[in-house]
């Protein structure tokens, strides 16, 4: 499963104890004055890739706490606070106290999104020690590494097992001694599925609306990778213009440690597990890349998604091509584009050990997108070339 690492205020550690005894996640969302900025669409996308089952944990002055997991509550693990929410409104906490569904005294206006969790197996009183963390599986813990400036970050299957590992490992003596965990009350959740609607649930729509041009068009990238990132967790098919993937994250650094003013990252990245394998065998086959374009794409759009196919396969595929599927979205494409995809984007590499043979990769592939208002529906169609 992959786990989300929930950043708490030092000065609030009573904001620490109170997540893990009621079993919620809300992320404070200042006032937006008539439109969300990019950072506002970025937390509601994190918020739309969360599944049931992924593990939950929470940093507070430079020690990490966990373990715990997503439940479902009638068919969701997330949901809007109250049903408007997602609209870029100012709201004055009296006027939607009677429709919060978690209500934390004045103040909860700012809580516009939530997740819902449980201990798994348990949110240990004892903190790990972040370089402690680090230094034990340095190979596997990468996001972690970039945690600066946001709430809160979605960690992979590996890291999330690594994280997890440690933190168990560290507290193996106290697993059974209800003095070493915090306590955990069933009532707030209780309060949300009595509560709980569809008028709560989050949809990408929501934040498209806002952004969609006459044309079909979106007026920012952070809309598109909503609506990207919502299909991709949903039960897309093969068939699908996408496909089906397990594993859904975006904004995913995708260069080597440095100054994260500087850092790359992925606008999409995700992976999906090997079919038909028994449960708890969660094997990745391939690897998906997807680069976002708002507008018209051209060139250089194609060598930054290039870029990004050769970063997974040093540092995923393990130097195999044919494990990774790319994609270049954009609502039309330059002729530079189209040129560059014909002398750029074809690989060659070797294949198997003492039978080797040469394979050829060709696999990024450009789709055109528009949205339709009238249906609440992304739209890709895939580019002939």
């Amino acid at each position: 499963m992959a786990g989300y690492l929930f950043l708490i205020n030092k000065e609030e550690p009573e904001s620490l104890e109170g997540c893990m005894q009621t079993g919620v996640y809300s992320t404070v969302i200042s006032q937006p004055s008539g439109y969300w900025r990019p950072h506002h669409e970025a937390t509601f996308g994190d918020y739309l890739s969360m599944k049931q089952g992924d593990n939950v944990y929470f940093f507070m002055d430079r020690k990490i706490y966990g373990v715990g997991a997503l439940i479902d509550i009638k068919g969701a693990c997330k949901f809007k606070n109250h049903p408007s929410a997602s609209m870029p409104s100012q709201h004055k906490y009296r006027d939607i106290a009677d429709d919060l569904l978690y209500d934390n005294g004045p103040g909860s206006e700012d809580l516009r999104w939530l997740c819902i969790f449980e201990p798994y197996p348990a949110f240990f009183k004892e903190g790990v020690d972040m370089d402690e963390l680090l230094s034990s599986s340095p190979d596997k813990i990468r996001m972690i590494r970039a945690m600066q400036g946001v709430s809160f970050i979605k960690l992979d299957d590996e890291e999330n097992k690594a994280v997890r590992d440690y933190i168990i490992f560290k507290n193996r003596n106290k697993l059974s001694a209800r003095k070493h965990r915090f306590s955990f009350d069933k009532s707030t959740h209780r309060d949300i599925r009595k509560n709980v609607s569809t008028s709560y649930s989050l949809s990408a729509s929501e934040i498209m609306d806002l952004r969609v041009n006459q044309n079909g068009t979106l007026g920012s990238e952070m809309s598109l990778e909503c609506g990207l990132i919502e299909l991709l967790a949903s039960e897309a098919q093969e068939g699908d213009a996408l496909g089906h993937w397990d594993y859904v994250s975006h904004q995913v650094i995708a260069s080597p440690f440095k100054p994260l003013a500087y850092a790359d990252k992925m606008d999409v990245f995700g992976y999906r597990y090997i079919a038909g394998l028994p449960e708890g065998y969660n094997t990745v086959s391939d690897y998906l890349v997807l680069e976002l374009k708002k507008d018209a794409a051209n060139s250089a759009s194609v060598e930054q998604t290039l870029k990004y196919v050769e970063w997974i396969r040093q540092e995923y595929a393990r130097g195999d091509y044919s494990r990774i599927k790319a994609f270049l979205v954009a609502s039309d494409y330059d002729q530079s584009a189209l040129d560059a995809l014909n002398l750029s984007a074809t690989r060659y590499f070797t294949e198997g050990g003492r039978s080797p043979r040469t394979a050829t990769w060709q696999e990024l592939k450009f789709l055109r997108y528009r949205y339709d208002r009238s249906i609440k529906k992304l739209i890709l169609e895939s580019v002939a070339l």
